[in-house]
């Protein structure tokens, strides 16, 4: 069963932002691998049970190692993102352990007010 309301409006706004900038977006670990925008489960803050304050973790994957290249990569996307009408308040580089190996990422945290309708 998919999800319903605020917060999976929100998760669907920030992927179909992260989309129409010409990523591809995963909101499953499971399909994460590099060259995709992991999109994590938000947390949020509320005003009433009607208005949120959501944020949500994107992790972008590069292909490792974490060299250069990689590098290259995420600080590239990362500012795609940042130049777009998605609200961005934080980042940092970081790494994803898929198995046995290190996926070098720069972790994102962007922000959706919503409002129940």
């Amino acid at each position: 069963m998919s999800a319903t309301g605020i917060f999976a409006e929100a998760q669907a706004t920030v992927a179909a932002s992260l989309t129409a900038l010409g990523l591809v977006v995963v909101t499953d670990i499971r399909n994460a691998r590099p060259m995709t925008v992991l999109i994590d489960p938000p947390t949020f803050e509320t005003f009433n049970r009607n208005i949120g304050d959501i944020t949500f973790s994107l992790k972008i994957l590069a292909a490792p190692p974490a060299n250069s290249d990689a590098v290259d990569y995420l600080i590239s996307a990362a500012d795609t993102i940042m130049d777009s009408e998605i609200s961005v308040l934080r980042g940092a580089p970081g790494l994803l352990v898929a198995g046995e190996q290190n996926i070098p990422t720069y972790d994102l945290t962007v922000r959706v007010s919503t409002l129940r309708s």
